[in-house]
C-alpha cells in the first residue's frame, strides 16, 4: 500500500480525457498508470453536456484504476479554458518601527493583502504566484524569510477565470465520484517541466496547441506576466480538411496527422493522397500539397492569433528565450517553423523530465501537462503536508514495513 493517497491528474480536453496516477513514497515521485477515452460533452476546453462529459472521465478513471492498482477518489484538474485573465497586484505590510527579521507568515501575509481586490463579478481568482517581495523599498527579492526590514511588500500575479465555465469542470468531476483537490492552469504546470530558470529569467511564453483551444501563458523576469486563450486547436485544422474536402471527420483526423503540413513547400509536388468519401461517394486521389495549402492557412492564423495577443501584452520583444510548445496540435508538422517566422522568436520542442517509470511516450508534447501537473502536485502536497517530528517519521517506517510485509 502507498504510504499517501495516490496523485491522480485529471486532464480533461476537448479530444482526449486523460488520467494520470502517481505514487509518493518517502518523499519521491513514480508513475503507476494511466486511463484514457475520447472526450464527451467538452468543446473548446468547456463542458457543453455535463453527463456525457461525467461518463468520459468514469471511464478514464476506471482504466486508470486497473492500469495502477490504486483508488482514485481526488484529482488535480486541468483548466485551459474558462477565458484566463492575469493582473497584477501589490500590498504592502508595516513590520515594526525597526527593522527585524521577516518569518514565512509575514510573506503570507502580504501576499494574502495582495489578493485581496476587487474583481468584476463572475470572475474569481484560481492562481496566486509570487512576483518578487519588495523590502524597505527594494525589490527584486525571491524568497524574503530571515531577511531583515521594517516593511515588506509582495507583487504578484493573479490569474483570474470565468466562474460557471471552472465550476462545470468541477461538477462533472464530482458526478463521476471524484473531489477535486486542486484546479490548475495547464500551462502553469507546463512550464515545471518545460521553463528554465533561465528561460524565466529572460522571457519565455507556453503555447499549448489543444484540440479545442491554445493557451498561453508568458514569464519574465523569473515570474509569470501574461495568460490568454486563443479559440483555435488542432480540432479546427481537423474539421477544415473535412469540410474542404469532403471527407468524414475521422478520415480527416487521419489525414492531419499522417499527411498534414503546417507549409505547403514543405510537400513535394508530385506526392498524392486518398482521400475517403462520405457515405457512398467514392475515395479520390488529390495532390498531397492542397492538404497542406488548407492546413497552413489555418496555421498561420492561428500563430498571427498568438503573435496579437502577446504584442497586446506588451511582451512579445521582451521574450528572451522564445517559445516553448506544448499539446498535440503543435505536433504539425512546420508548425514550430511557422510560428518562429510569424513571431520572429525562437520556437522550441522540448522534451519534458519525465518522472520515474513514466513510459517514453510521455516525452510527446500532449503529455507535458499532466507530467508538469505531476511534479506541480507533488510540491502543492509537500508545501501543505506538516513536517513530521523524528520519532513520526520512525513510527511512519515502521508502519510501511509492516504494510508492506
Amino acid at each position: 500500500m502507498p504510504s499517501t493517497p495516490p496523485i491522480a491528474i485529471l486532464d480533461l480536453g476537448t479530444a482526449k480525457t486523460t488520467v494520470v496516477v502517481l505514487e509518493e513514497r518517502e518523499g519521491l515521485l513514480r508513475y503507476a498508470g494511466r486511463g484514457q477515452c475520447e472526450s464527451r460533452g467538452m468543446r473548446k476546453a468547456q463542458v457543453i453536456n455535463l453527463e456525457f462529459a461525467a461518463e468520459a472521465i468514469r471511464l478514464a478513471v476506471e482504466a486508470a484504476e486497473r492500469s495502477s492498482g490504486l483508488p482514485i477518489e481526488r484529482v488535480f484538474l486541468s483548466l485551459t479554458g474558462a477565458q484566463p485573465l492575469g493582473l497584477s497586484s501589490q500590498a504592502g505590510v508595516a513590520l515594526t518601527s525597526r527593522s527585524r527579521e521577516i518569518t514565512r507568515e509575514d510573506a503570507r501575509r502580504a501576499l494574502e493583502l495582495a489578493r485581496d481586490i476587487q474583481l468584476p463579478e463572475g470572475r474569481e481568482i484560481l492562481h496566486v504566484v509570487p512576483q518578487e517581495f519588495v523590502l524597505d523599498g527594494q525589490g527584486g527579492v525571491r524568497d524574503p524569510v530571515g531577511m531583515l526590514a521594517s516593511r515588506l511588500e509582495a507583487r504578484a500575479f493573479l490569474l483570474t477565470v470565468a466562474s460557471a465555465p471552472k465550476q462545470n469542470l468541477v461538477i462533472a468531476a464530482n458526478r463521476a465520484g471524484l473531489e477535486v483537490e486542486e484546479l490548475v492552469f495547464a500551462p502553469l504546470a507546463t512550464a515545471d517541466v518545460l521553463l528554465r530558470a533561465e528561460d524565466r529569467q529572460l522571457g519565455a511564453v507556453i503555447v499549448d496547441v489543444g484540440a479545442g483551444c491554445t493557451s498561453l501563458m508568458a514569464f519574465a523576469q523569473g515570474a509569470p506576466r501574461h495568460a490568454a486563450v486563443i479559440p483555435v486547436g488542432g480540432e479546427h485544422f481537423t474539421n477544415d480538411l473535412a469540410i474542404a474536402f469532403n471527407t468524414p471527420r475521422a478520415d480527416a483526423e487521419k489525414l492531419k496527422c499522417f499527411f498534414g503540413a503546417a507549409r505547403a513547400d514543405l510537400v513535394n509536388n508530385g506526392s498524392a493522397v486518398e482521400v475517403p468519401g462520405v457515405g457512398d461517394r467514392p475515395s479520390r486521389t488529390l495532390p498531397r500539397r492542397r492538404l497542406c495549402e488548407c492546413l497552413e492557412s489555418r496555421a498561420r492564423e492561428l500563430a498571427q492569433l498568438v503573435r496579437d495577443d502577446l504584442e497586446r501584452a506588451g511582451l512579445l520583444r521582451a521574450l528572451g528565450a522564445g517559445v516553448l510548445l506544448a499539446g498535440g496540435g503543435s505536433r504539425l508538422a512546420g508548425f514550430a517553423e511557422l510560428l518562429e517566422a510569424t513571431l520572429e522568436l525562437p520556437v522550441h520542442n522540448r522534451p519534458p523530465v519525465l518522472i520515474d517509470g513514466m513510459p517514453d511516450d510521455f516525452l510527446q508534447p500532449e503529455f507535458a501537462f499532466a507530467v508538469g501537473a505531476g511534479y506541480y502536485s507533488h510540491r502543492v502536497r509537500s508545501h501543505h503536508r506538516p513536517a513530521a517530528r523524528p520519532w513520526e517519521r520512525w513510527k511512519e517506517r515502521l508502519l510501511r514495513v509492516l504494510d508492506e510485509s
